[in-house]
């Protein structure tokens, strides 16, 4: 299966939202995809990606850059968000329909935020995977990426302290 990286435009919200209901169903409300969509593209909409299946009239071939908008007639089969503060980058809500998993989609658009947020100066990229999620884990291990020894501490903002 070929398909396109391209960065994420507005037409694209209700299939990623649809995606990361149906690969993340356990999240917290605070996750809504609407809502994130909308966060995101207030803030730096430029580190937002989908992977999508090229129409059929399109050229066979691996996952590759497809030019700036959306391509007609793809669908949507991916999506990843990154972030970068000017120290670290992260990697959040990578998400690939069922049916399109190992096919390179995810490798794809994790490859694409690696490479741009190196382009914008960052030397390290973090990414948090619940420990109980084996298969994820092991496939960004297969990608390289290594544990870093460390405590992950968080708290969600308006709870007591």
């Amino acid at each position: 299966m070929s398909c396109l990286v391209r960065r994420f435009v507005p037409a694209d919200a209700g299939a990623v939202a649809a995606l990361w209901r149906q690969s993340f169903p356990d999240d917290p409300a605070r996750n809504e995809p609407l809502g994130m969509i909308a966060r995101k593209l207030a803030r730096d909409p430029e580190l937002f990606w989908v992977a999508c299946e090229p129409p059929a009239d399109a050229r066979a071939g691996s996952c590759s850059e497809a030019a700036a908008g959306a391509e007609a007639g793809s669908v949507v089969i991916g999506a990843l968000v990154a972030g970068y503060d000017g120290v670290r980058g992260w990697l959040y809500h990578l998400a690939v329909t069922p049916v399109h998993r190992r096919e390179g989609a995810a490798t794809a658009l994790v490859a694409r935020a690696v490479d741009e947020l190196r382009e914008l100066g960052c030397h390290k990229v973090n990414l948090q995977v619940r420990e109980t999620n084996r298969e994820v884990r092991a496939f960004y291990e297969s990608l390289g990426w290594t544990e870093d020894h460390s405590a992950s501490l968080g708290r969600v903002i308006g709870d007591s302290p």
